[in-house]
């Protein structure tokens, strides 16, 4: 018999180093958010959005959630505006509404191209936002994701 043990963890403790979560403004209230390089979208929790009222739209098409873990079928069906702050950054911003468990915001990879982010990981910092003001999303190393929801 083959045993599928390959991805289990040969010990209980490890040693990670802090994500880099900073603390921004939404709509006049301090929240966390985690800087993630890896998030094609920028995210607000229900939960964050729900308490301090913000008003949520709903999505022509749900889009998948797509995570490293095999198996996940999360969709978002909310979007949202509100008033972003952080550092020199102010300004109106789309987010996308899911429910998230241990940060208000996910700031993927739109706000960190736009904004110019440099990040540092050793020590875990914010190096500097290189641009005020939102830049375009275009270039050679830009795709369009389109969703895979059909009309009914």
């Amino acid at each position: 018999a083959v045993q599928r043990n390959a991805a289990a963890p040969k010990d209980f403790k490890r040693r990670i180093p802090e994500p880099v979560v900073v603390v921004v403004g939404v709509n006049g209230h301090p929240a966390r958010a985690l800087l993630d390089t890896d998030s094609l979208a920028d995210f607000i929790s229900t939960k964050l959005a729900h308490q301090l009222g913000i008003q949520t739209f709903e999505l022509a098409k749900p889009l998948p959630v797509h995570l490293a873990v095999q198996g996940s079928r999360a969709k978002i069906n909310l979007g949202c505006k509100i008033q972003f702050i952080y550092q020199s950054v102010s300004e109106m911003r789309y987010f996308d509404v899911v429910n998230l468990l241990n940060y208000d915001l996910i700031m993927g990879t739109p706000f960190l191209f736009q904004h110019c982010v440099t990040i540092g990981l050793n020590p875990t910092s914010v190096v500097k936002v290189g641009s005020d003001a939102a830049r375009l999303i275009e270039g050679q190393r830009v795709r369009t994701l389109e969703s895979r929801a059909t009309d009914v």
